[in-house]
């Protein structure tokens, strides 16, 4: 039988018998958050190395909700999250979904009727090359009572003190005043847990990053990204926000109400961003699913310069923390490890400049190094 190590920073995952299905408590919520790279219909499709790892990975991940990052809405009213769990052989009747199309690549260029990947033609103020690309995804076995979805509100309708005059795009252009503040969206869902409310947040932010752009607005979008969120789940955030009448259905979550915020933040709380010191902020209101989370993202590669960093999070108010951790296999084992695979048998790009020393790497590591650049991360919550 394969072993599988786990990043344990909490309790200890229960995968076996005190986790499984038919053990589960009635006031309990198991969470998954994962940004599956670029999982568009093309892989959902066609067997491929990417979709057998994660339906490997998540087949191992026990949960009745999950957050999905960088699905992609390329399929007809948006069933790639559907087709995705029917992948695993769930039960898709059993869950309730959440899943929108991104404001990304809603702008991109199509050459000859389709769409490029040539990234001259992607979309310069919401990126992606493809409409829908980068999009959210949440599917749930607890019933979804209420969903509320920010795509359309600008920029400058949320922060009116905002100096688009610095930034230029990617192709050297002055940034549209109507530019919108989410890039990707921004959902708020109710979900019902045992006759009980529990408000679902799920945000996948524009990177801290400037992509080679020194005049881009990335860094300061996404601290204002972020100011949203803190503002809609703590009621305040470091400016006086006041959004224009035809907002006025987007008020602040009640502080006495359960909350989860989950996503890819795209920012560090170890850096000193922009975005990150709001991070920070907002997590003196919530708590972290781990007190000193690890790398939740780093390159596909096995080499040293992974460039390891947190960008993943879940974070809580009103709900006990069962169990929490990071999908984060070993990746480097002795040779005589049976579950390990020599670098000469993997793909050059994922053993380029991997110390020589190393004979034989974790099966486990592989299979996710595969799925993603990002990792798995849970928590189970109890009301």
């Amino acid at each position: 039988m394969k072993t599988t190590n786990l990043l344990l920073v909490t309790l200890f995952i229960f995968l076996g018998a005190s986790c499984a299905t038919n053990d589960r408590r009635d006031d309990e919520i198991h969470l998954v958050h994962w940004n599956i790279k670029e999982l568009d219909n093309t892989k959902l499709s066609k067997k491929n190395d990417q979709l057998t790892s994660v339906k490997n990975i998540l087949e191992k991940l026990d949960f009745d909700a999950i957050s999905v990052n960088e699905i992609q809405y390329d399929l007809p009213n948006g069933k790639n999250l559907e087709k995705l769990l029917g992948q695993l052989k769930e039960d898709t009747s059993e869950f309730a979904f959440s899943f929108t199309q991104a404001n990304t690549g809603n702008k991109a260029k199509k050459v000859n009727g389709k769409y490029s990947k040539d990234r001259k033609n992607a979309d310069q103020v919401n990126y992606g090359l493809f409409p829908g690309q980068y999009s959210t995804g949440f599917a749930s076995k607890h019933p979804i009572k209420e969903e509320i979805i920010v795509k359309d509100l600008q920029w400058k309708e949320f922060n009116p003190a905002a100096d688009f005059s610095k930034f230029r795009d990617g192709a050297g252009k002055k940034l549209p005043k109507e530019m919108e503040l989410f890039d990707k969206s921004f959902t708020h869902l109710v979900v019902e847990v045992a006759d009980q409310d529990v408000h679902i947040i799920l945000l996948h932010t524009v990177p801290s990053y400037h992509f080679g752009n020194r005049q881009t607005p990335n860094y300061e979008r996404n601290r204002d990204q972020l100011r949203f969120l803190e503002w809609y789940v703590t009621g305040a955030t470091n400016f006086n926000v006041k959004l224009p009448k035809k907002y006025a259905h987007l008020k602040p979550i009640h502080k006495e109400d359960r909350v989860i915020i989950m996503g890819d933040f795209n920012t560090s709380i170890y850096m000193n961003n922009p975005g990150s010191v709001v991070l920070r902020r907002l997590f003196n209101h919530l708590n972290p699913w781990l007190k000193n989370p690890g790398p939740t993202n780093e390159r596909q590669t096995f080499a040293a310069n992974r460039n390891p960093l947190t960008l993943d999070y879940i974070a809580y108010r009103g709900l006990k923390l069962m169990d929490a951790g990071i999908y984060n296999p070993e990746t480097l084992v002795n040779k005589g490890n049976v579950f390990c695979t020599p670098p000469s048998q993997l793909p050059k790009y994922m053993v380029k400049g991997l110390d020589k020393r190393v004979s034989c790497i974790d099966d486990d590591a592989i299979e996710l190094k595969k799925a993603s650049d990002h990792f798995p991360i849970w928590a189970t919550f109890r009301l």
